[in-house]
């Protein structure tokens, strides 16, 4: 079932919130929610860029409260040394992409954490990660690779069965018994420290949960595919929508264990289950914590318990970053809840931080080009070309999470510019895997003209026009005729040349 999503996924979205204690020679991880500023700093030596400037490093990270995406980029001087202080809600493990260095490095609340980079004289790269973790550069560069072998191995003793055959409750047993493989995998590799072995398996766990166990109907129709070797599924197959009884796999998965805290995919299972429909979590509206948590625990009791306060201040939490993400700003009443409930401040520091950059975008969209469409999926396309014919129509597909996405349209400022106030429009497509708020906020620079489209609408497009990464681009004429239809980023000179061809 597992694709190429799981060589991105694993490694993209690292982030925790962790203590790290010795106990019998094992770490121990417990959480702590504390909002600081953390550095990233270094040094790059041996190296000369051609033309004399160095790239700024992308730092990319999860925070585990308001189950947002941030999004870095650390300046390097041209004397190599870098330096950033970045506001995280916990101890995190952020995605470092530049062109000297593509791994992980760790993010402490109050705390500097250095990465040098050096190269010797037959340029061969030394890389040493300084922390007060203890994870090293090896743990940094063996984690993508021990979590990835491990999903390999799992992945080729999965049994297969015709999917009409596979019940709610079968496919829960399978994916239950192909992750403890998978973590048992991990455990007994030779390549991680202590400490990275408990990141990668609480990192491991949490993604099987919210990539597996809540999207059932997905993956069997994948299955379906698969197995019957076809390129669509039929209308008359339906997969089973699972009971309730379905989701007693969270009690076996232990979430309320302060050790599955320190997973970025942590934040993504609570977003889930307080999205599902069968568990139907109200909202938390202006309802005071206590007593929200009161109709909570009576749904969770038997999956979570009802003792695991920090498990629930992460799912109060992360109520309230659900209406964040929706561009739904606090309210007076909500906030005088948030202070009378959390005694770690922390948590009101954070929720009310991110309240304020939520009143600016709601603010802001106001203004902006921002387009949902209704139209069935068949007529998604031509709504938007009829409403830009006679101009140049560049479509750019593209979602928050996508690093190349981001690089490109930086990359491209210049082409836009040299477009501007002739007939040429620059339309941007992303889907909801795109956390709305998020989305709301990287548009406000992106500019152009902008659709938040389902997923339904979006597959769709992607079958139509063979998208099978992002980014994508579609350049259609002044008639509405399809010219270009090419995935991955084109370049600057390609780019402006395609678009003076259809003037």
């Amino acid at each position: 079932m597992l694709t190429t999503l799981k060589a991105i996924a694993i490694i993209l979205l690292l982030s925790s919130s962790i203590i790290i204690k010795a106990q019998s020679g094992k770490p121990l991880f417990m959480p702590e929610i504390k909002y600081d500023n953390a550095t990233f700093s270094g040094k790059i030596t041996g190296l000369i860029p051609v033309d004399s400037v160095f790239n700024p490093i992308n730092l990319s990270f999860n925070n585990v409260v308001t189950a947002d995406r941030m999004s870095y980029d650390v300046p390097v001087k041209k004397d190599g040394t870098f330096s950033l202080s970045i506001p995280v809600q916990c101890i995190s493990f952020a995605v470092a992409q530049s062109d000297y260095y593509e791994n992980i490095i760790c993010l402490v609340p109050g705390e500097e954490t250095r990465l040098e980079i050096s190269f010797d004289s037959d340029q061969k790269k030394h890389v040493k990660l300084i922390n007060s973790l203890g994870l090293s550069a090896d743990d940094a560069v063996n984690m993508m690779e021990v979590i990835n072998s491990a999903l390999d191995d799992t992945t080729a003793t999965t049994k297969k069965m015709a999917p009409e055959m596979i019940t709610p409750e079968i496919y829960g047993q399978q994916v239950i018994s192909r992750l403890t493989k998978c973590l048992k995998l991990i455990e007994n590799t030779d390549k991680l420290s202590g400490a990275a072995k408990q990141i990668a398996k609480s990192e491991t766990k949490a993604w099987f949960i919210s990539s597996f166990m809540f999207d059932y109907d997905k993956w069997l129709r994948l299955d379906y595919i698969n197995y019957y070797k076809t390129s669509s599924v039929p209308k008359d197959f339906q997969p089973q929508i699972p009971g309730r009884s379905y989701y007693s796999f969270l009690k076996s998965l232990n979430l309320e264990d302060p050790a599955n805290f320190s997973a970025s995919f942590y934040s993504n299972v609570l977003q889930l289950i307080l999205s599902n429909d069968t568990l139907d979590i109200p909202a938390i509206g202006d309802t005071p914590v206590d007593d929200w948590l009161v109709k909570v625990k009576e749904i969770l009791k038997d999956d979570i318990g009802i003792g695991t306060a920090q498990f629930y201040d992460l799912l109060a939490g992360n109520a309230f970053a659900k209406q964040f993400n929706e561009v739904k700003p606090l309210n007076e009443i909500q906030k005088k809840n948030i202070i009378a409930y959390f005694t770690n401040k922390s948590f009101a520091n954070v929720l009310f931080d991110e309240n304020e950059k939520v009143k600016k975008i709601a603010d802001k969209s106001r203004d902006a080009n921002i387009y949902r469409l209704n139209e069935s999926i068949e007529n998604i396309m031509d709504t938007i070309i009829f409403k830009y014919k006679g101009k140049v129509i560049f479509v750019d597909f593209w979602t928050t999470w996508c690093a190349p996405c981001l690089r490109a349209m930086k990359e491209s400022e210049s082409v836009k510019k040299e477009f501007e106030n002739k007939d040429v429009v620059f339309v941007y497509i992303t889907n909801p895997t795109s956390p709305l708020k998020t989305w709301e906020n990287k548009i406000l620079a992106i500019q152009g003209e902008q659709y938040y489209i389902t997923i339904a609408q979006w597959n769709f497009l992607q079958k139509i026009y063979k998208i099978n990464g992002i980014p994508h681009y579609l350049i259609f004429n002044k008639t509405g005729e399809l010219k270009y239809n090419q995935g991955g980023f084109m370049g600057n000179d390609n780019m402006s040349n395609l678009i003076v061809k259809l003037l």
